[in-house]
């Protein structure tokens, strides 16, 4: 009886062994998840306003930033010009602005939208002036910013238009290197009011 037993249980075992492979062997890693990152390969001007679109609706600092010039492949350090007005009306608040204000509002931003509230935005224009390494490209924009902060400030719909300056680095990959903003309507807040409030 005693020996039926072990003959049942090494016969389950050498089944078990053979269905599941080498019980000893690593498994192979799982795929990344692609809907993690919503970044597309900046080969393409038009591939880095969808990404600037992109980290809006996925929320996604990281696909935000990944938009601007890259200053370890580049001699060129990034610079925004605000609207004329928004920057008479909030002095010292863009002096100085670079890479790190532009993290600094945007992570403010989403800690301010709730997830299921809406962000969004839309930006719309001709299509860019490519010099061979350079490109410049007008886009109209309009940005949803439904937030909750406390201290007030705009928010609801944001238009403009802005300029932006590109270039190709030695990878062919495209980046934003400079970026001026323009109000256009007088009763809506421009990106440049965004950025002021949260930066």
């Amino acid at each position: 009886m005693i020996f039926k037993n072990a003959m049942v249980v090494a016969l389950a075992a050498g089944l078990l062994a053979v269905s599941c492979g080498n019980p000893f062997t690593t498994r192979e890693p799982e795929p990344p998840d692609a809907g993690s990152s919503n970044f597309l390969d900046t080969s393409t001007i038009e591939n880095v306003f969808k990404n600037l679109e992109n980290s809006f609706r996925g929320r996604n600092v990281e696909v935000y930033i990944r938009s601007f010039v890259d200053t370890t492949r580049s001699q060129r350090r990034f610079e925004f010009e605000p609207d004329p007005g928004v920057a008479g009306s909030r002095p010292g608040t863009f002096i100085g602005w670079a890479i790190q204000q532009e993290r600094q509002y945007f992570s403010s931003m989403l800690q301010a939208t709730t997830p299921d509230s809406v962000l969004n935005l839309v930006m719309t224009g001709p299509f860019p002036e490519i010099r061979s390494e350079s490109a410049t490209a007008t886009r109209d924009y309009v940005i949803i910013v439904n937030h909750s902060s406390q201290s007030g400030g705009p928010r609801g719909e944001f238009t403009g238009q802005a300029r932006f300056f590109l270039e190709r680095d030695e990878f062919g990959d495209w980046s934003i290197y400079r970026w001026e903003d323009t109000k256009t309507g007088q009763d809506q807040p421009s990106w440049s009011e965004l950025k002021a409030f949260f930066h």
